[in-house]
């Protein structure tokens, strides 16, 4: 739709697609910087926790797209293994975890309270994520033939078209250039579709920090309503990294979720299934229950404010 912003001279050039997971990173550290010092933690005492975030969720973004989309270059062409093209938002999130989650725990922080914290940030920063897609022209759903539908974008504004239509989905996006593998034709606005449902759900995830039970709690709510969230907007975006499984289906049942028919080049519209990114949510929506069954009764580390000349001093981290 608009994937670079500023093209300099020898190919040098500022991309939205960079632009956006940039902003994302520091719209997820700003939360998470203003809800730790409500908590206890100086902020000071999050930078090392700042850089694992960004280069786990990185590192892991880039491994399962590779694993997924591209496995040929592990063998075939390793230097393009950690490329700044081609990233998978799950894989960001376990690696960006993992990472965080050791960091906290060398830094003394409890690593529940510091997914709490994290929680609705790792939301918020998907959302902004999202506008980056939507720029590049990545993660976008599957063709629909809507009509009549009405051109919301003055012709040449952009590199596509955003159209408005009377009936679901309403707006469709059409992408004449960028990364996407279905240009020229109107689509479902899945990346608009997660921006709104990201950053509302982060905002209701904040909402909730004076409602929880345990420790944790916020970061186990989050794995059950994100992937959620996901699973829908999957149905209706042509997934290139394909299906977990698939099963037989008619023509007509697959024009119900077009996303299910529709992820895989190899894959004809006679079949439908689960695609990669919905199995991977269905295994953090069993977490999330896990998680709560698990810590129903473990309870709240008292929290205290600081400010910016002092740190408060919080019982030892419980795992």
């Amino acid at each position: 739709m608009w994937p670079t912003l500023y093209q300099g001279p020898g190919g040098v050039g500022l991309h939205n697609y960079g632009l956006m997971i940039l902003l994302a990173f520091c719209s997820a550290f700003l939360l998470v910087n203003w809800r730790a010092r409500q908590v206890g933690y100086h902020p000071d005492r999050l930078i090392v926790l700042y850089v694992a975030a960004a280069v786990g969720g990185m590192t892991g973004g880039r491994l399962l797209y590779v694993l997924a989309v591209e496995p040929s270059i592990l063998w075939n062409d390793p230097s393009r293994l950690f490329a700044f093209s081609g990233f998978a938002v799950y894989g960001g999130t376990i690696g960006g975890t993992l990472a965080v989650a050791a960091a906290a725990r060398a830094q003394g922080l409890s690593i529940w309270k510091m997914a709490d914290i994290a929680a609705p940030a790792m939301v918020l920063g998907y959302g902004v994520g999202r506008l980056g897609c939507f720029f590049a022209g990545c993660c976008h759903g599957a063709a629909i033939d809507l009509q009549p539908r009405t051109p919301l974008l003055p012709d040449g504004l952009l590199y596509g078209q955003i159209f408005w239509s009377p009936h679901f989905p309403f707006l469709t996006t059409q992408f004449d250039a960028g990364v996407g593998r279905l240009l020229h034709q109107p689509l479902y606005p899945t990346q608009l579709w997660a921006v709104v449902a990201l950053c509302t759900l982060a905002a209701i995830l904040s909402s909730l920090w004076g409602k929880r039970r345990f420790d944790g709690q916020l970061f186990a709510l989050m794995l059950l309503l994100e992937s959620s969230v996901r699973i829908f907007i999957e149905s209706f975006r042509a997934d290139q990294r394909g299906y977990l499984l698939t099963v037989p289906v008619s023509p007509s049942m697959a024009a119900w979720l077009p996303g299910l028919a529709s992820a895989g080049d190899a894959v004809s519209g006679a079949r439908m299934g689960i695609t990669t990114s919905q199995g991977i949510g269905l295994a953090m929506i069993t977490l999330g229950v896990v998680l709560h069954v698990v810590r129903w009764n473990a309870g709240i580390l008292p929290e205290a404010e600081v400010d910016d000349d002092e740190d408060a001093d919080l019982p030892a981290p419980t795992v």
